[in-house]
């Protein structure tokens, strides 16, 4: 072949080689309006997901075959597909408002994003980064979520062009929530069967007379009666420590080569959107410990899904907000909590599969009850003795900032969905499906399945 001819096949397959490697740009997973959107981003909603899911089954058992399992109707892999979609399609809409409402993002706050990037990147970036998510796109989604912060008091916070106040949020609360308070007789998990029956007989006996004593007592007057099962019990314990009472507490609250270029997308300019920042590495982090007691008390707060075991009994909670309500002082222990019993719960914000099961079914019951009426329920483990308190009279409850913003947000997270969903129906959508089907679930749970073993390797060496 003549020289000339080799250059010629040669500048042709280079140019071949160019076209097909921009249709296989796998860099971006989408483009809304012209906005491209990195993989990155896609990846990061997908991993969280499935890190997430994986959790719950690991703590209800299911350790391996994963991808076998069910969330809800759905298969494990459609599950993720799904959801990582809906996201980043969710997260397009987000930056469609939040730049046509001309909201900026102040310098402190991305000062505050910057630096919960830095802290969390150096713990975090080589699992990442073999998942094909970039410290650019990881930020990119924490800016995401303060806009929509943001979006959401613009449209129902003080001031808002929709603003939702405090007498707003009272009927809410009337109409939505429960307040009760009440005992829990655990029932005997004794393997000895004879030990068993006797403990059992002992408890039902315990419910039985608590029951009526329990009889005309009202909300107010409630709290006497826990305090006398709690002596009461207290004492037995210390009389024969060999004997179970059933008042049982349970405490619980890649590198590759395919993913290099799924974040070879440049930073967009958020310049317009966000005020003059600079990076921190400020960041502060605080736990509360929990505690338990020998009686089953219903604290006022939201649902909380440690609060339910295996078989969606209830376990212990304990303190407002579900928050330890431990003593620091002695000044304060002069202090007595009024609300040191009860527990505040939304009951329309509770699932179907929440409703089918026994911890459901036993806040239906309370539900369906009068004020100041005891209402008495049974499960496999244990038994129930509950007063229904009175929501009107917790008005108290939205002066504190964090439970009046969980409030507005279960009153209004319905409503800016749809304000989002609406956003999200305008909007030119293009998937990159090449992208799509190249960053599956099951090549995200490799990579991580992956890393996991060689930081072992590099653990054991």
């Amino acid at each position: 072949m003549s020289i000339k001819k080799r250059v010629a096949a040669l500048a042709t397959a280079a140019v071949m080689a160019a076209s097909l490697a921009g249709c296989s740009d796998t860099s971006y997973v989408m483009k809304a309006d012209g906005d491209t959107i990195n993989a990155g981003i896609y990846l990061d909603y997908m991993f969280s997901a499935m890190q997430q899911q994986i959790y719950i089954w690991q703590y209800t058992g299911v350790t391996d075959n994963f991808f076998d399992q069910k969330v809800g109707e759905k298969d494990f892999a459609t599950y993720l597909l799904d959801t990582a979609m809906d996201q980043t399609k969710h997260y397009a809409a987000v930056e469609k408002l939040f730049k046509e409402s001309g909201l900026k993002i102040s310098s402190e706050d991305m000062k505050e994003i910057n630096g919960s990037i830095s802290d969390s990147w150096e713990s975090i970036s080589e699992l990442y980064e073999s998942e094909g998510i970039s410290k650019d796109s990881m930020k990119k989604v924490y800016v995401n979520g303060k806009k929509e912060e943001m979006l959401f008091d613009y449209y129902y916070g003080e001031g808002g062009k929709e603003a939702v106040s405090k007498d707003d949020l009272v009927k809410y609360m009337n109409e939505n929530y429960l307040r009760y308070k009440g005992i829990t007789i655990y029932k005997s998990s004794n393997e000895d069967e004879a030990a068993k029956e006797a403990e059992d007989k002992a408890n039902q006996e315990l419910f039985e007379k608590y029951k009526e004593k329990a009889e005309g007592v009202s909300f107010a007057d409630f709290d006497a009666l826990i305090h006398e099962y709690d002596e009461e019990t207290t004492e037995t314990e210390e009389e024969d420590t060999g004997a179970d009472t059933g008042s049982d507490t349970d405490d619980s609250s890649e590198a590759g080569d395919d993913s290099s270029n799924a974040d070879e997308s440049s930073s967009a300019d958020e310049s317009s959107e966000v005020e003059d920042s600079s990076s921190s590495e400020e960041d502060s982090s605080s736990e509360t410990e929990e505690s338990s007691s020998e009686v089953e008390t219903f604290e006022a707060g939201e649902e909380d899904s440690s609060a339910v075991d295996e078989e969606g009994d209830v376990i212990d909670l304990s303190g407002e907000d579900g928050e330890d309500t431990e003593i620091a002082d002695v000044e304060d222990a002069e202090e007595e909590d009024p609300y040191e019993h009860e527990r505040l719960l939304n009951y329309s914000t509770l699932t179907e599969d929440t409703l089918s099961q026994d911890y459901g079914k036993m806040l239906t019951e309370i539900k369906n009850g009068e004020v100041d009426s005891i209402i008495t329920y049974e499960s496999e483990s244990a038994y129930y003795i509950i007063s229904k308190g009175d929501v009107s009279q917790r008005t108290d409850y939205l002066d504190d900032e964090t439970n009046f913003d969980t409030v507005l947000h279960e009153a209004k997270d319905d409503d800016f969905d749809g304000k989002i969903n609406t956003a999200l129906e305008g909007m030119k959508i293009s998937v990159n499906q090449e992208a799509v089907d190249r960053y599956t679930p099951k090549t995200v749970y490799d990579r991580y399945e992956d890393y996991i073993e060689e930081n072992n390797k590099s653990a054991s060496a």
